[in-house]
């Protein structure tokens, strides 16, 4: 028999209704809220807040609301607030009900503001010493890499400013001889963000900020996360990274990889310094076609010069303090007389080749590890840190900036890397939780198969030991 048409009849009061029981004993917030400590957040704050006044919300309900912004990938604060009052889940993982009264979208941006980075800097690292408790981080190999966002802003902000600067330096040219300030400094600003930085990427110029990361290869933890400008090299940032690497989870890896943005004989040395081998490559010198390469040069470290092919010696030539490279020179006339000098040179001045200072780093780097470990890590190093920033682009909106100003943007990165720190944690304990579940099976089905005989005179089961 049909039943009736549905009619909606709002209710004055309901009696039966209970939101705890609405959100399911399996939702994923129900687990974070579980998981993750959010009232730590109090203490933090704590001194941020006056002795008068009206009362605030509570800051770990603004934790909450700037952790829901990313974790559910909602483009803003207004939409967040918004929606509140239609998603159960939200008002229950926040601790509203109903009837309770949803905040402005305005008051947790104020707090964000009043906060700073410090604050959600402490959160990422509760949640990611919970993930080195979990058994997540391996600590033993990392992946270093870095992503370009999109600044707050348009490229057109950018023009204004280069005409100002030129009406600034001319006008300080008409009212001095004295030479100008570099009118380059600064002329990449945006008005709208002036933190922002422009760079070349895919193509294209971008302006915006770069996150720098060390992610852990056990299960893809973030262990560390920077933010700069986009125009900041990848190569300067290494060092700081893997300190604060170290400062995390309590000791330095043991191999670092990177791919070849990376491959500097100063980072070579970092690593080195920290106790690490590098899994990081580097530029190839380009030597002309069907002459000696510069590897065939043997290094005499005795003596202080090069060995060519032919057995004659490269001394040290034209070295200026504070250079990076040495050059070293073969003899004009003995390279003239050479029978092999086709294959080596075609300068009348005898073959050169060069030195870094730091040479030695970047042969030891060469040879810290086999060529099928190489390949093996920069393969995976594709799925865990290139992965990493596709997961966070793909569920967090971690390519554009939602802010502006470096401070903001290097509040967004930690976030998003909290959010997905969090998200591993929870999949691990669901993993673990459902292994010893099945462990705890197959012990009681094998306790169970070897069961001796019932005792009469016991009121329980007597088990045979097991063999091992």
């Amino acid at each position: 028999m049909m039943g009736p048409e549905q009619r909606r009849e709002p209710r004055l009061f309901y009696t039966d209704f209970n939101l705890d029981r609405r959100v399911p004993a399996d939702h994923p917030l129900r687990q974070v809220a579980e998981r993750i400590d959010f009232a730590f957040v109090r203490g933090e704050v704590q001194a941020l807040y006056g002795e008068r006044g009206n009362p605030s919300i509570d800051p770990a309900v603004l934790l909450k609301l700037n952790f829901l912004l990313f974790y559910e990938n909602v483009p803003s604060e207004r939409q967040l607030m918004a929606e509140m009052p239609m998603r159960l889940d939200w008002l229950w993982f926040c601790g509203y009900d109903l009837d309770s009264t949803i905040p402005n979208h305005s008051v947790p941006s104020k707090a964000r503001r009043r906060w700073g980075p410090k604050v959600y800097a402490a959160f990422f690292a509760r949640v990611l010493a919970q993930c080195v408790e979990a058994g997540l981080v391996d600590r033993k190999t990392v992946h270093v890499d870095a992503s370009v966002i999109d600044a707050n802003a348009s490229m057109e902000t950018v023009a204004p400013v280069l005409r100002k600067v030129g009406e600034e330096l001319y006008g300080r040219l008409e009212k001095t001889t004295e030479p100008a300030a570099d009118p380059g400094a600064g002329n990449f600003t945006s008005t709208t963000d002036p933190d922002a930085r422009m760079t070349r990427t895919n193509a294209q110029t971008v302006l915006g900020y770069k996150e720098h990361r060390v992610v852990d290869d056990r299960a893809g933890i973030i262990t560390a996360t920077e933010t700069t400008g986009a125009a900041t090299s990848e190569a300067h940032v290494l060092p700081q990274l893997l300190d604060a690497h170290g400062r995390a989870v309590g000791q330095q890896a043991d191999v670092v990889v990177a791919d070849k943005q990376y491959g500097t004989a100063e980072n070579y040395r970092a690593v080195e310094n920290r106790g690490a081998e590098p899994c990081i490559p580097h530029e190839k010198r380009v030597h002309p076609e069907g002459k000696f390469p510069h590897e065939g040069f043997r290094y005499d470290a005795a003596h202080d010069v090069y060995v060519c092919p032919a057995g004659q010696t490269l001394t040290r030539w034209n070295a200026k303090p504070g250079e990076q490279r040495v050059q070293y020179k073969g003899s004009a006339e003995v390279c003239a007389a050479c029978p092999m000098r086709q294959r080596c040179t075609s300068g009348k001045q005898g073959r050169r080749v060069d030195r870094h200072n730091l040479q030695e780093y970047i042969d030891r780097a060469d040879a810290a590890l086999s060529k099928g470990e190489r390949r093996r890590l920069m393969s995976r190093r594709k799925a865990v840190v290139e992965g990493s920033f596709a997961d966070a682009v793909n569920n967090h909106g971690f390519d554009r900036a939602r802010w502006r100003g470096l401070e903001m943007a290097h509040l967004q990165g930690l976030l998003i890397a909290t959010v997905q720190n969090a998200r591993k944690l929870l999949s691990g304990c669901r993993r673990g939780a459902s292994a010893a579940s099945r462990v705890a099976r197959e012990t009681w089905a094998k306790m169970s198969s070897v069961a001796a005989p019932h005792d009469p005179a016991s009121s329980a089961w007597t088990f045979a030991p097991l063999s091992r």
